[in-house]
């Protein structure tokens, strides 16, 4: 009994404590209640293009999906972590240069540009349909005590962008203010870097709480009108491009709600806000790229001034009316008093137009004209009730009425634009000083096979009094526009030429220093040029084409070639195999057709090499094609192109390693090592190219592991070429020791003797001696490592023979440099 009434006490007086520090309002409710209240009650209604794939979804569509990586400063993006959470997002710093890359395994499909992949997925395994997680939005609601004013603010997190700008994650927001007594004032939707409004009274409500928003195709800017289309201008160089936003009004959608706070308030007591974890981040929901456009966003609490005053930022958005429909047919009267007219828009008949929008002194057509129909604007001001137009005019501003005569304070400016979609041309009319108080109101003819007038009175079809325009301006508008736009495209003519350049020579100029590099390092013995230059040119073009066509196959929805298939890529051994028969194809040539000249492992790594650095450098100009295109010059980004150039030597490392183990054969007799160390060595091949992917995706931060990986295609190269030198040199002293003459042995092992002998023989004998000497050098090589050759393999007669005639080279071209 004593235990109970302990533990009661304890509990009341926590209670009461609780009660103490929890902020209520006058009437007794819960600050936290109230403001759930709130947002429930003017929770948007979504209505969606029917071709849009995304929904508003909860944080986890997107971390479920991505790692976290970050930017660092002179060097490539690093791995942070490799899966997440929105616990792990509130431990991570608000540093800007973290950012969430979605992430399927391998760097095709993953790649933000992959708009089909993203599709794929998304509509697969992530949309509501699929069984992922529901719609839903975050709300935030904010008291400014400065403006008396309540605001609600609705986030929506979209997985994928897809539109103009592709790019991973997509934040939206929808914005109620309302007055002190919670009655709403406005609404604000978001658009791009921007957004409109719209006085509540103006905007399509349901239920009398939820106003109905629009969604865009593929950008998901919010727009009032449904089964729309709103141009976006963009300036691309000197020219102006219009992209189009589209609206439908399919799939109606009532999100769930989830309440949001500020840091601050989330930090001090983390435990009451569930489903905030993630505010803390202060990175990019997405995926990085050259142009910030192009970039995943930053999260609601890193977007300035409209998370930090969410009613400042609102009212310093245009009225929706003010920025679109400049391609509609519009009707607005201006003058002392805007809110006394209402027009009405009818064909000739009094039938009331589809897509006709009526806000008191404007009317809007969101439709084109229809071909041939007379339209008619009535247009009445707030008069003594002897309206036929408009039997009903409830006074919402709360003034008296304006009578008949008595509010006569000026005249009126009537202004309308007259649409032409088959001429993409606007005409606008403005209709001056027109005495509608005088009249009662007057009636618009807007007659597409005739001139517009402006008839006054009220039954104005039959008034004698018209007015004719007074100003008449004709202008280009858009009607459509692609949903792709190629910014390389639209620079001028010589800007697109340089870019064009400069994106193939940031490919093919790191790419012959590479070959240059390996040229020089085989300098006892260099391979012919035409069998350089052979490997070099099918590493550059059939086999690139190949492994294209493949990497485009498994772009297909998996439905189409198997989930096996598509599984087996996933796991990153496909990729690697494929890439490494088609380079390696080439070296199995070599070594087989030209067997005389394929000697030893230097030789093998060489043409490995050579193959593997010209399938990197295709891949590398079409890379940095595709960024000029898609960019302009903002795609040809310094640090993208150093990546490409650092690893484009992994692709020579891999197949060197196959060429090595070729080349290892010439100098072994056994059988069996002529089957065994060429698989062997493929497959090391394919397994380093598949593990080093692997390990560039799963190292973590910036280590020296990470440097030396990230260069481990440079390392191995220079190590694989000093070793292999190093054994030519060693076989060079042996097998030329007493074969040839003791400064001739000199002069082909001392370093740098090369270089004067031949400019001993230039200066007695000209470039021809030069040349020679260079030849006996070159053939002196040659036989050392034939007779090297000849101790593995003592049956082949054809060794023999080359031997004796390499001899009787060496004694000719030496007698003549003599």
């Amino acid at each position: 009994m004593i235990g109970r009434r302990y533990l009661s006490a304890v509990l009341l007086a926590g209670a009461l404590l609780l009660l103490h520090f929890t902020p209520v309002f006058a009437d007794g409710s819960i600050v936290g209640d109230r403001d759930d209240e709130l947002a429930r009650r003017y929770v948007p209604v979504f209505y969606f293009h029917p071709d849009e794939v995304f929904r508003p979804q909860p944080v986890d569509v997107i971390l479920q999906n991505a790692r976290l990586r970050q930017s660092r400063r002179l060097w490539f993006d690093v791995n942070v972590l490799l899966s997440l959470d929105p616990l792990d997002l509130w431990q991570i710093d608000t540093d800007p240069t973290f950012f969430l890359d979605v992430w399927y395994g391998d760097d095709g499909r993953s790649a933000f540009t992959n708009y089909t992949s993203h599709q794929t997925y998304y509509q697969q395994t992530l949309s509501p349909h699929a069984g992922g997680p529901p719609p839903t939005v975050y709300a935030r609601v904010v008291r400014d005590e400065p403006f008396g004013t309540i605001t609600v603010q609705y986030w929506a997190l979209y997985f994928y962008n897809d539109w103009f700008n592709k790019h991973e994650g997509d934040w939206e927001m929808v914005q109620v203010i309302l007055r002190g007594d919670e009655h709403p004032e406005w609404v604000i939707f978001s658009q791009h870097h921007g957004g409109t409004r719209r006085p509540w009274r103006s905007v399509s409500v349901e239920d009398d709480t939820h106003p109905v928003v629009y969604v865009a195709k593929g950008s998901h800017a919010n727009y009032f009108i449904g089964d729309e289309t709103y141009p976006n201008g963009l300036n691309v160089g000197t020219r102006r491009v219009e992209i189009m936003d589209r609206t439908g009004s399919a799939d109606r959608t009532m999100p769930d709600v989830i309440l949001l706070v500020d840091r601050e308030t989330y930090l001090v007591e983390p435990d009451a806000w569930p489903g905030s974890e993630w505010i803390s981040f202060g990175g990019r929901w997405g995926e990085t790229a050259p142009q910030a456009d192009f970039g995943g966003p930053l999260g609601p609490a890193d977007k300035g001034l409209q998370w930090d005053s969410p009613y400042e930022w609102a009212m310093r958005q245009p009225l929706d009316t003010d920025v679109w429909y400049e391609n509609r047919l519009r009707v607005a009267v201006n003058g002392p008093r805007d809110r006394d007219i209402r027009i009405r828009l009818t064909d000739e008949y009094g039938q009331n137009l589809a897509g006709a929008e009526e806000l008191g002194n404007l009317a809007i057509l969101h439709r084109d004209p229809p071909p041939g129909t007379v339209i008619l604007a009535h247009i009445e001001t707030r008069d003594a009730g002897i309206s036929n137009l408009f039997p009903e005019w409830p006074d919402e501003s709360g003034l008296p009425l304006c009578r008949y005569g008595e509010c006569a304070l000026g005249a009126w400016t009537v202004e309308a634009t007259w649409p032409d979609a088959d001429r993409e041309q606007v005409t606008h009319m403005s209709f001056q000083d027109v005495p509608l108080d005088d009249f009662g109101g007057a009636t618009l003819i807007l007659d597409p096979n005739d001139s517009h007038s402006l008839q006054l009175g009220q039954f104005a079809v039959r008034a004698a009094i018209a007015l004719e325009a007074s100003e008449l301006q004709i202008t280009r508008a858009a009607w459509d526009a692609p949903e792709l736009v190629w910014i390389g495209g639209m620079l001028p003519a010589h800007q697109v030429a340089t870019g064009l350049l400069t994106a193939v020579l940031a490919g093919v100029l790191p790419a012959l220093l590479y070959v240059a590099y390996i040229y020089w390092v085989d300098r006892y013995e260099r391979e012919p040029k035409r069998l350089l230059a052979t490997a070099f040119v099918w590493g550059a073009l059939p086999a690139v084409l190949v492994a294209l066509l493949v990497e485009l196959f498994f772009d297909l929805p998996p439905d189409l070639i198997g989930a096996q298939a598509l599984e087996a890529l996933r796991l990153g051994m496909l990729v690697p195999l494929l890439q490494e028969v088609l380079k390696g194809s080439v070296v199995v040539l070599i070594a087989r057709r030209y067997r005389l000249e394929f000697d030893d492992v230097l030789d093998g790594i060489v043409y490995g090499a050579v193959v593997g650095v010209g399938f990197a450098m295709t891949g590398n100009v079409i890379s940095n094609l595709g960024s000029f295109a898609l960019w302009g010059f903002a795609g040809l980004n310094g640090m993208a192109m150093a990546e490409g150039v650092v690893h484009s030597l992994n692709h020579a490392m891999y197949t060197a390693v196959f060429g090595a183990s070729l080349g290892y054969t010439q100098w072994h007799a056994k059988r069996e090592d002529h089957r065994l160390v060429p698989v062997a060595g493929f497959m090391i091949a394919v397994l380093f190219n598949a593990l080093h992917n692997l390990l560039l995706r799963l190292l973590i931060g910036l280590t020296m592991w990470t440097v030396l990986v990230t260069g481990l295609g440079l390392v191995a190269m220079i190590v694989l070429a000093l070793s292999a030198l190093s054994r030519q040199h060693r076989c060079l002293e042996q097998e030329l020791r007493g074969e040839i003459a003791d400064e001739l042995y000199r002069s082909v092992l001392a370093p740098g003797a090369v270089v004067r002998l031949m400019w001993a023989t230039f200066r007695t004998h000209g470039l021809k001696g030069a040349w020679r000497a260079r030849r006996l050098r070159q053939l002196c090589a040659e036989l050392a490592l034939k007779k090297a050759q000849r101790r593995a393999h003592p049956d082949k007669v054809a060794l023999h023979r080359t031997i004796e005639s390499l001899r009787e080279q060496i004694e000719e071209v030496a007698s003549r440099i003599r």
